[in-house]
């Protein structure tokens, strides 16, 4: 019995410091976090000259885009970015969107919907390319909000579905104007970021009470901080062994047989009810990097791996892109960036806040044009 009671003893003691270890663990963990970026220089002297801001700026940006950015579960869409509005340079809420340079008192509306580059990811909220249209609204006198709902990793399936929900919700008004940025996220019928998470969820949640425990455990398991320690290490060992060639940012270079049949039906939805509630729709193509615009010509020092693409990625993203180019129902706006002598991407995928520009600009003339008919 001594020895029984010897062994329980000593396992409880196990047990009760393994969970002390992943506290002090993930304590000190958060504050080298926080030490590790008090000097850190996420851009370098190139992207920062692109960007227009002091190194302390733009580390707030980077820390307020990737670091603090939180995202937060939404119904059929799976996720939405949540930073709040109290931020210096990225605001965003599931609700409001993200924040926009905008005329007030409007008797008109622009929707904006996309992926990251449409919610402009590694430029300010004032730089994205909802901003500088509302900019130039704002200078012009005209009384049309812009409201940004671009966010991270959408494509046209999850796009739709937002489109929908802020038609359900009154958000949306008849003559309102809607625009689809699309086709570098475009990849068939994939999972969202989410996916995996919620199926596993669902899976716990319809578990008899008894035996949930078999499902929540490798759930916890993984959350404790020793073994995202362990991730995180198995993680930067994986990357040095990849080509420096390599795009980590996302991955964009995939072509299945769906890609562009989904992408065109999404389309054929979205032309079925903006007629229907008589709303004017874009879907626009937008420009791919390496591909249009100017791109890095060798790989920038800095946190944000921007690097030239090798030849391989560079051919698949053209493959994409000459594959989705002739979906019916859309207007291919790549040519927003033909006389770029500019640097037009922050980083591997995302717009520099000059072509965010161009490509307003480029919108608004076909905006201008289709009423002109």
């Amino acid at each position: 019995m001594k020895s029984l009671k010897t062994i329980f003893n000593v396992l409880a003691i196990s047990i009760i410091l393994f969970f002390i270890l992943n506290f002090v663990l993930g304590k000190v963990w958060e504050l080298r976090t926080h030490y590790k970026f008090k000097n850190f220089k996420p851009y370098d002297d190139v992207v920062l000259k692109a960007l227009n801001l002091t190194e302390q700026d733009a580390l707030t940006l980077y820390l307020e885009t990737f670091i603090d950015r939180k995202f937060e579960y939404e119904q059929f869409t799976e996720h939405a970015e949540n930073n709040g509005y109290e931020n210096k340079f990225v605001n965003a809420t599931p609700d409001l969107g993200r924040k926009t340079l905008t005329p007030s008192n409007c008797e008109q509306n622009i929707f904006f919907y996309g992926g990251s580059t449409t919610f402009g990811y590694n430029v300010t909220d004032e730089q994205t390319i909802s901003s500088y249209l509302g900019k130039y609204f704002i200078e012009q006198g005209i009384k049309i909000c812009v409201k940004n709902y671009g966010r991270g990793s959408y494509f046209s399936t999850q796009e739709n579905i937002l489109f929908q929900k802020h038609i359900l919700n009154s958000k949306i008004s008849s003559n309102d104007i809607i625009i689809f940025i699309d086709g570098i996220n475009e990849n068939g019928n994939r999972n969202s970021r989410n996916t995996e998470y919620l199926f596993q969820a669902n899976k716990i949640i319809n578990e008899k009470y008894w035996n949930m425990y078999k499902r929540t455990f490798s759930v916890f398991f993984n959350s404790l901080a020793i073994n995202q320690l362990i991730l995180r290490l198995k993680s930067k060992i994986n990357k040095n062994k990849v080509s420096t060639n390599d795009l980590t940012q996302q991955n964009i270079f995939t072509i299945t047989n769906e890609t562009k049949d989904v992408f065109q039906k999404n389309v054929y939805f979205r032309e079925g009810i903006c007629e229907k509630l008589k709303l004017n729709c874009f879907t626009f193509l937008q420009p791919f990097a390496t591909l249009h615009g100017v791109y890095f010509k060798k790989i920038p020092l800095g946190a944000i791996q921007n690097r030239p693409l090798n030849i391989d990625e560079n051919k698949q993203l053209k493959n994409k892109f000459e594959l989705i180019k002739d979906t019916n129902g859309i207007i291919d706006i790549s040519n927003s960036l033909l006389n770029e002598i500019e640097l037009s991407y922050v980083d591997g995928v995302h717009y520099s806040p000059e072509a965010n520009k161009k490509i307003a600009f480029y919108i608004n003339d076909i905006i201008n044009e289709y009423y002109e008919k």
